[in-house]
């Protein structure tokens, strides 16, 4: 079992400037046995939000991502996840394949339909569509992006989206592109869709919830004739940790408006190795989690050296 860092909230830190706790951490992980790092893709949060109860500094994940790239050497890079009506595709493949040369093919390309209703509006980006109609724009989204990484020119004509004879240059360096990650649980589209496009699934739930999610994208990957092992299965969670179970106890109440409503994995190392060997018994190969105590960096640390190596082999 591997494991990735989502850095969220963006909290300033002692210099004021939320960037500076961000390349802090991100040196820490790149150092450490952690296999990747992640931002999620938002641009507004005013508070009120499960996980988010209070205004914090949001940062455009793209630039900082190309930054991060920069000044690390290891890590893999990648967003959890773009929302994908915020830009388009042609542009995003544009991107993807920047980060992917700045960062020597280290990039993971994490794609969603997006949920956050009132910053897309609050930014002018038109009506926010309802679920399917997002669903499909994702797809056809992924179509561009595949369609200008693999046909040399690339022509496309769709109901969102075309391109014109285009001939992406230069190409990124992981070939024939970045890992495609799609974020969701939805049983009938979003799985599908990693079935039939993506390298990573990303789920989310108790372990019984994703083992179930882990066979249903099975099923499509057998109906698509794709094999199923091709597939990195993922899960998203929030973790707290402490040394103890004193330290649980306190950072459980300190850090409580941070825990979203579904919940999140907390405990001492130990009592997190037998939750992550619950959900590799289920099939999870990659584990991705924000905590809400980053930008300490020492819950970090006590991470990669207690559990991470611990679950090499789960």
């Amino acid at each position: 079992m591997r494991f990735g860092l989502q850095v969220n909230p963006y909290f300033p830190g002692p210099t004021g400037n939320p960037w500076d706790s961000v390349a802090s951490v991100a040196r820490a992980v790149d150092e450490s046995a952690f296999d990747s790092l992640w931002l999620y893709d938002h641009f507004l949060y005013e508070g009120g939000y499960s996980g988010h109860p209070i205004p914090e500094p949001v940062m455009e994940c793209f630039t900082m991502l190309g930054a991060l790239a920069a000044i690390t050497q290891r890590v893999s890079l990648g967003q959890l996840v773009l929302g994908v009506p915020y830009r388009n595709p042609a542009m995003v493949t544009k991107m993807a394949t920047t980060l992917d040369l700045i960062s020597h093919g280290r990039s993971i390309l994490g794609l969603g339909a997006g949920w956050h209703r009132r910053e897309h509006e609050a930014y002018g980006w038109g009506t926010f569509e309802e679920a399917p109609v997002r669903m499909r724009r994702l797809e056809e989204a992924i179509q561009v992006m595949l369609t200008l990484w693999t046909e040399r020119p690339a022509s496309f004509e769709g109901e969102f989206y075309r391109l014109d004879n285009v001939v992406e240059n230069p190409a990124p360096i992981q070939q024939p592109h970045p890992p495609i990650m799609i974020g969701g649980s939805g049983e009938r589209v979003t799985l599908r869709l990693v079935a039939q496009y993506a390298q990573f699934c990303n789920v989310s739930g108790d372990p019984a919830t994703v083992e179930r999610l882990f066979s249903i994208l099975r099923e499509h990957c057998d109906r698509l004739e794709r094999p199923y092992d091709q597939i990195t299965r993922s899960i998203y969670t929030t973790v707290i940790l402490g040394r103890d179970e004193a330290e649980v106890a306190t950072k459980r109440e300190r850090l409580s408006h941070f825990i979203p409503t579904k919940g999140a994995l907390i405990g001492t190392p130990d009592q997190l190795i037998d939750t992550f060997g619950d959900y590799a018994r289920g099939g999870c190969q990659y584990v991705v989690f924000r905590t809400p105590d980053w930008l300490d960096v020492e819950p970090v640390q006590l991470f990669a050296e207690r559990v991470i190596p611990a679950l090499a082999d789960a």
